[in-house]
């Protein structure tokens, strides 16, 4: 029988046990740091997207657009970038929690609508796939991952169902060896340009008792539609739109993971891809730092810069403090995912809104 995911027995927590009072040293120290041969790949992946971002990558132009040029999207398919974490066999990099974090946050360095298009993709678009995948599911649906042939949209959130996720009103029916999906979902990312979908609805209760169910639904499948480009104040440039299916038929062959644990599967996605999101936010730190050191020693007031003013000080000195934390939190909780670690949900939380409150 399986330890229960919160038995601190078997599946410990460092946060779970500093809320009981119970520091777990063993758990954080020593810090977690790449293997050798790991960080010369990362450093091999960090220097050639340096190299493109530096001169493909225009970030005015892409928030002024609103849209991905094609030589983005193609560059980011060459570099590898849309296969990260999956395996090298398939055609991937086949990076841990670690290195994937850190090349997130190289990327979003250079744009957030780049960033939070590659992270949609790896993070939680295909994340599912990765995590409950099984061996005929992966050898289909990875090489085409990989190369960026699909790219991969996570679908969960409807009109009436955000945070509440429990509340989706999406619905799968059991016909024969498919299921029939209908329903809409809200503010997906990559939706726009994404053929494969990790799709969340309710399935018939003669199969699974009426809960929630995840689908991999690929765009070319009869009854699929998106919706327009939104035209949001930031991350412009990624395809954030409804997604739409109607009367789809789903092979059987099609489900992750088993019927009525949707909800579960979901919530692993989340905890498993925010190392993603806290990497590129940290990015995005470093580059505002640097943005705001280089003003406050070229603006000058009564024939000094702005920089020797201890307001403007403790301003970048409090920016640097919370990127120098943001980014300590991130490794840690990546640490722990590479070092087998099961029960990482509080930790992963805390990461995602430490870090986008730093940002």
């Amino acid at each position: 029988m399986n330890a229960h995911l919160a038995d601190p027995e078997h599946n410990p927590s460092f946060t779970r046990g500093v809320f009981l009072g119970e520091i777990r040293e063993d758990l954080v120290f020593p810090f977690p740091e790449l293997a050798p041969e790991e960080k010369e790949s990362l450093r091999a992946i960090v220097d050639s997207f340096r190299a493109w971002a530096s001169a493909t990558v225009d970030t005015a132009r892409l928030d002024r657009d609103g849209r991905f040029g094609d030589d983005v999207r193609a560059g980011m398919a060459e570099l590898g970038m849309m296969g990260l974490n999956i395996p090298e066999e398939f055609g991937g990099l086949g990076l841990g929690s670690m290195a994937y974090s850190r090349t997130l946050q190289e990327v979003g360095r250079y744009d957030a609508s780049v960033a939070v298009t590659v992270g949609a993709h790896s993070s939680i678009g295909m994340r599912g796939l990765l995590l409950h995948g099984n061996e005929e599911q992966r050898r289909r649906f990875y090489p085409r991952l990989a190369s960026g042939e699909l790219i991969a949209a996570y679908c969960l959130t409807e009109p009436g169902a955000g945070s509440d996720a429990a509340a989706i009103k999406t619905r799968a029916v059991r016909d024969g060896n498919d299921w029939v999906l209908n329903g809409n979902k809200l503010w997906i990312t990559n939706g726009g340009i994404a053929s494969f979908f990790t799709v969340f609805a309710r399935t018939d209760s003669a199969v699974d008792g009426g809960k929630m169910t995840a689908f991999i639904v690929t765009g070319d499948m009869p009854g699929v539609s998106v919706g327009p480009h939104e035209d949001k104040m930031g991350l412009r440039a990624n395809p954030t739109t409804t997604v739409h299916f109607d009367d789809v038929r789903v092979p059987a062959a099609n489900v992750l993971g088993e019927p009525g644990k949707g909800f579960k599967i979901a919530m692993q996605i989340l905890n498993s891809g925010r190392t993603g999101l806290g990497g590129g936010s940290v990015g995005g730190m470093k580059r505002l730092i640097g943005l705001a050191t280089r003003q406050a020693n070229e603006r000058h007031t009564f024939g000094q810069p702005i920089s020797s003013y201890g307001l403007v000080k403790e301003k970048v000195g409090r920016m640097v403090v919370d990127c120098y934390t943001a980014e300590a939190v991130v490794t840690l909780v990546a640490g722990l995912i590479d070092a087998g670690y099961q029960d990482y949900a509080v930790e992963a939380a805390i990461s995602k809104i430490y870090a986008t409150e730093c940002l």
